[in-house]
């Protein structure tokens, strides 16, 4: 009888201790991605009646807004939105390399495409990116706004040259620029950033 008594109350506890968990408030790296995974596929940026800049950075923009988040400093210089932010994250020392990535972190990449239109690649921070997920092997998916809405994308480092496992076929990077040379995720990283603690 005892033995029933106790498993009642350690049910009866353990419901309650899932009730308080239910009820606490999202942290802003939840709400964040909550937005950011929200926008999934759209073509415009509007969070909060508050329109967004149709790019990466402008989408990146929009999803940490939720969580009162101001990406840029207003003394940042740089020539795009996606150096801005990056200059913002490095002035805090916020910046960081690809290990130990987790969700919401940011990614920065060089050359996805020819931005001053001279045909060769020397193009920096030209593109910008949020984890959504990390997975044991490395393969890192990532949210981004690209070809015209809101996307999500594989990138794995330790495979920067290689599209797919070979034995599996699974992607490890996608593809974020046409043509012959560095097209992959991968090859084109430059650094990651974290903006929330």
């Amino acid at each position: 009888m005892r033995s029933v008594f106790l498993l009642a109350l350690f049910v009866a506890l353990g419901g309650c201790a899932t009730t308080s968990r239910a009820r606490q408030p999202k942290s802003p790296l939840e709400v964040m991605l909550g937005q950011a995974r929200a926008l999934l596929g759209q073509t415009t940026l509007t969070v909060k009646d508050r329109s967004y800049r149709a790019d990466c950075s402008g989408y990146v923009s929009a999803a940490f807004s939720v969580a009162g988040v101001e990406l840029i400093n207003p003394g940042a210089r740089g020539m795009s939105g996606t150096e801005l932010i990056y200059r913002t994250l490095q002035s805090q020392g916020r910046l960081r390399g690809a290990a130990r990535l987790r969700a919401g972190d940011l990614l920065f990449f060089h050359n996805t495409w020819d931005r001053n239109g001279n045909r060769l690649r020397d193009d920096r921070f030209t593109h910008i990116a949020i984890v959504d997920s990390v997975e044991a092997d490395g393969t890192i998916g990532f949210l981004h706004f690209a070809s015209g809405r809101v996307k999500r994308d594989l990138m794995n480092v330790r495979h920067a040259n290689t599209p797919r496992d070979p034995d599996s076929g699974k992607t490890w990077n996608s593809s974020l620029r046409r043509g012959r040379g560095r097209v992959l995720a991968g090859q084109l990283f430059h650094r990651a950033g974290r903006p929330l603690p």
